[in-house]
This record gives structure tokens, C-alpha cells and sequence, in this order.
């Protein structure tokens, strides 16, 4: 299939993070572009009766975690992906505080000039604030096609969206504690699970009965089962998220590093008259990646 500058730049973003490049953001036209997230995410913690009462129960733990997370509502984001394609790492802002799940990221490209927002099911591109600003134009959004659905990294991304699904999913699918780590100087608690495709793709917020059979098919060819790391801190919060597909093995695990908890804005679907079609962000690419056009869907 021909893909133009949109579809080929949107694979490359959409296993990205979102870095600074962007500038500061504001509604849900324009919306935020985060600055760097703490490196690391990781929190200082001690290694006292309370944490070993709750590595001996790791069902309990991950519960208690998963209610830390809810209450914290949103957290900074750095995102890696060990194999595979395009797999730039990036950092960006998440929220799942209210309606649908929200992530907006972009790649740790320098000076990369897109930016990328997901809202539930619904993926859009658009230049950032200053890439925007370098051309004249005020800032805008392209939604991205259905055809993104159809990528295993894709809907793995969309786990990160909700900790407090994946936490939850995990304290249901026979939890082990595998151990003490420490990361970044802090000490942690290492918890894992293995879930079967259907149970991760049901813990996928805001999954349409149209997108459901597509994510799952996307997500079968990593493997029948997705493992599931978690990494907490003394206070139970969640610094560290691991997933990979029984297929691809760690070599190709996504890892999420969560900070800052609590202090990710809030994140909507872009206003409709801020919505344009895809070959609007055809100058934003260099002219080897403007070729053929990609058709309605991303439209």
C-alpha cells in the first residue's frame, strides 16, 4: 500500500514519546506540549515492614497501587521500546482522570515537527506550537487512520494510557513478586503477571466494539499471552510499567516510567474547526516523505 508523508511520519510518532519541542500548550486546539519529564520517574522509598508485607501479597499490592494511581489521576511519561521499527523513545503527559484515557507525545527527534494526542480510540497529528509558528500558521490536527489500529506498538501504546487498568488486569491474572530493585537509586518492588490477548485488550480504556477485533488481531501477532511488569515504590505508587508479547520476548518489550504524579493537564479531542486534512501537514515533512496521498481514512 502507498503511504504518504502522514501515514509513513505517524508510524515513526506513534512509538515515540512526547519531548519539549513542542512549547507550552493551553486548550483543545492547541493543547499542551509538555517539557521533559523527570528523568527516571523513579521515588525515593525505604524498604521497611511495609514493603515487605506487601511484596509477600502481591495482589494486594497492585490493588493498593492501583488506587494510588486513580487518585493521581495523570503522571509524566517516558516511553521506550527495546526492538523493533521507529522505536524512538520519547516523554509526554498521560490523564485518566475523567472520560476517555489521554496521551499527547512526540519523539525524542530534535526538533521533531509533529506532535501526536490520543484520545480513547481516536489518534490526531498535528505540527507542534513552534513548528507551527516557524510557517505562519496558527496550530491544527489531522485525525489519524483507522489503518494505525492495525500495528501491534500502536495498541500497546494505548496500555500506558490507564495505569490503573493495567494494575488492575495484573492483581487479577495470579500475580508473583519477583523481587527488590533498585533503579535510578531508588528502591522498588518488582511485580509480574501473564495475561491471555483478550484480557490485555479488554484493559485497554475506551475500546470500541469497531476497534476491538483489529487491536486483537494487532496484538496476536506478539504472542497469545503479554507480560506484565510493575515496578513500585514505598508509597505504592507506580514508577515503572513493562509489557511484551509471548513472541517477541524483553528484546521487544515496551517500558513506561511514570512521574510527577498528579500534574499532567487535562486532554480533549481537538476542536472541530481546528481539524484539517492530511496533505495540510505535508510541509512540516522533508520532501522525500511527501509522495502519494493516503486516502479517506485520514481524512
Amino acid at each position: 500500500m502507498a503511504r504518504s508523508a502522514v501515514v509513513t511520519v505517524a508510524m515513526a510518532a506513534l512509538v515515540g514519546g512526547l519531548t519539549a519541542c513542542g512549547g507550552a500548550g493551553g486548550d483543545g486546539s492547541g493543547g499542551p506540549s509538555p517539557a521533559a519529564a523527570a528523568p527516571g520517574g523513579a521515588v525515593p522509598g525505604g524498604a521497611g515492614t511495609t514493603r515487605k508485607a506487601a511484596a509477600a501479597d502481591p495482589e494486594a499490592a497492585l490493588a493498593a497501587s492501583a488506587e494510588v494511581m486513580r487518585k493521581a489521576s495523570s503522571a509524566r511519561y517516558t516511553l521506550s521500546s527495546s526492538g523493533g521499527p521507529d522505536a524512538d523513545p520519547g516523554t509526554g503527559f498521560a490523564n485518566w482522570a475523567t472520560g476517555p484515557a489521554a496521551i499527547e507525545y512526540l519523539t525524542d527527534v530534535p526538533n521533531a515537527p509533529i506532535r501526536v494526542r490520543v484520545v480513547g480510540n481516536e489518534a490526531y497529528m498535528g505540527p507542534t506550537e513552534q513548528a507551527a509558528a516557524g510557517v505562519g500558521e496558527q496550530v491544527f490536527w489531522v485525525k489519524s487512520p483507522f489503518l494505525m489500529w492495525r500495528r501491534p506498538f500502536y495498541s500497546q501504546l494505548a496500555m500506558a494510557m490507564d495505569p490503573v487498568n493495567q494494575l488492575t488486569l495484573a492483581g487479577t491474572s495470579r500475580p508473583s513478586t519477583v523481587g527488590t530493585e533498585t533503579l535510578d537509586g531508588a528502591e522498588l518492588t518488582h511485580y509480574r503477571a501473564v495475561a491471555d490477548v483478550a484480557a490485555v485488550v479488554g484493559a485497554i480504556p475506551g475500546l470500541t466494539e469497531e476497534h476491538r477485533p483489529h487491536v486483537e488481531a494487532a496484538l496476536r501477532k506478539s504472542g497469545e499471552t503479554f507480560t506484565l511488569d510493575f515496578w513500585l515504590n514505598a508509597e505504592q505508587e507506580l514508577v515503572r510499567f513493562r509489557e511484551f508479547g509471548a513472541n517477541d520476548g524483553e528484546d521487544g518489550a515496551v517500558t513506561v516510567a511514570y512521574s510527577a504524579l498528579g500534574t499532567a493537564p487535562t486532554m480533549t479531542a481537538p476542536a472541530p474547526d481546528s481539524l484539517r486534512k492530511s496533505p495540510d501537514l505535508d510541509r512540516f515533512f522533508p520532501p522525500s516523505r511527501a509522495v502519494t496521498g493516503p486516502g479517506t481514512e485520514a481524512t
